[in-house]
């Protein structure tokens, strides 16, 4: 990453930890972590300058420079975690901004996107996904919706979680016989479990979320 200041396209920063990571045993933690790295670095593999940084064990920090995949990426995060085990979870705080400094590495850059993205974090108390932005239209406009989808996703099983990453990973391809084959599951099971997630709402969510960023920073 090189040292630049910038202040047209925008970017995204995802602020995130593991909740109540100190209270899981060691193996657990230590499969929670290898699952998140994975995550971390597909998120990174979908553009040539995305990158992340872990710390304190439990914490990460990912720069996005397709911000208007960011609700996606955070989405596949939590997903993937809540997948392999619904006690598994992440607090997610995405920021974007178009004024910004990016250093030589994601802890030391800066700018409106990174600060918004971790103060929202610090203040998360009951929630586990919030975006904010400077643009308070565009706040107001996903304030609620990002309230409902977090609660949707909290509220996952396992089976249902799993669905959904695959989808997200896929974006929105793979048919359900290809998801039952995957899973080693029925497809009468899997279309179930589609439908009782929403599946259709949440890709819904995705696009306006996507088009929005577009229309408001891109």
């Amino acid at each position: 990453m090189v040292n630049e200041t910038q202040k047209n396209k925008a970017i995204a920063v995802l602020s995130g930890d593991i909740i109540r990571s100190t209270e899981l045993p060691h193996e657990v933690y230590e499969d929670l972590l290898y699952t998140l790295h994975n995550q971390l670095t597909l998120v990174c593999d979908y553009h040539p300058e995305n990158e992340f940084e872990l710390s304190r064990g439990d914490a990460f920090q990912v720069l996005l420079h397709d911000p208007e995949n960011a609700a996606k990426y955070a989405l596949l995060i939590r997903t993937a975690l809540r997948g392999q085990n619904e006690h598994y979870d992440c607090r997610i705080s995405i920021g974007i901004g178009n004024d910004y400094s990016l250093r030589h590495t994601v802890s030391r850059s800066t700018g409106d996107a990174f600060t918004l993205s971790g103060r929202t974090l610090d203040d998360m108390a009951t929630n586990t996904l919030k975006i904010t932005t400077p643009n308070e239209s565009f706040n107001e406009c996903f304030a609620l919706l990002t309230k409902y989808l977090d609660q949707q996703i909290s509220e996952m099983t396992e089976r249902q979680c799993a669905i959904t990453h695959l989808i997200l990973k896929a974006d929105n391809s793979l048919t359900q016989a290809e998801i039952a084959n995957s899973l080693g599951a029925k497809r009468v099971s899997i279309n179930r479990s589609m439908k009782t997630a929403n599946l259709n709402l949440i890709m819904e969510y995705l696009s306006l979320f996507s088009k929005k960023v577009e229309a408001f920073f891109l």
